[in-house]
């Protein structure tokens, strides 16, 4: 995954959100193609932005200064609970439009019990993962531990990625220690 450190900021925008804008956009005026899509469409972009933030907590942990605290194991323990979820969500999902089941007939409702609690744990390692690629990254630049004070615009960034991958990533291009080829 440590490919897309390399990547231009246009190139990882498409990857991450431009396919899915395009396939949205595309489905608009046919709701079948919509929720045919709609999976096609989280898969993409959960990879892409999950991809995106493994890579930053995994590709520049190996240039934390000495001395630092982090937890590589602990990131990447819970940086799989949405990752595992989410591909639940959609293969769920998926079966539900594909095979035309109803809501009434999913089983959906009394598993809500399940649902909510899974959803905002997984919604907690969402967080701790982007707070600890921001650490990792701001560390990295400022060859110290950062405290929440010192990387909390590189978190929000992170979180807002629709603008923070235009921001982040020419400074992880330089971090990654190479260049993407200018012709791209």
């Amino acid at each position: 995954m440590t490919f897309l450190l390399r990547l231009r900021h246009w190139q990882l925008f498409l990857l991450t959100w431009g396919i899915g804008l395009l396939l949205d956009v595309v489905s608009v005026f046919n709701l079948k193609l919509l929720l045919y899509s709609l999976p096609v469409i989280m898969l993409l972009f959960c990879v892409g932005l999950f991809g995106w933030v493994w890579a930053i907590a995994t590709g520049l942990f190996a240039q934390l200064p000495p001395g630092t605290t982090l937890r590589l194991g602990r990131f990447k323990a819970l940086f799989l609970v949405p990752l595992l979820y989410i591909g639940l969500v959609l293969a769920v999902m998926g079966g539900l439009f594909w095979f035309r089941a109803g809501p009434a007939d999913s089983g959906l409702g009394a598993a809500a019990f399940l649902i909510v609690p899974l959803h905002l744990f997984s919604m907690g390692c969402i967080f701790y993962g982007l707070r600890f690629a921001a650490k990792v990254l701001k560390s990295v630049e400022l060859q110290r531990e950062a405290h929440f004070s010192d990387y909390a615009a590189e978190f929000f960034l992170l979180w807002f990625s629709f603008v923070g991958v235009w921001i982040l990533q020419p400074r992880l291009n330089q971090l990654a220690g190479s260049q993407a080829p200018d012709e791209f």
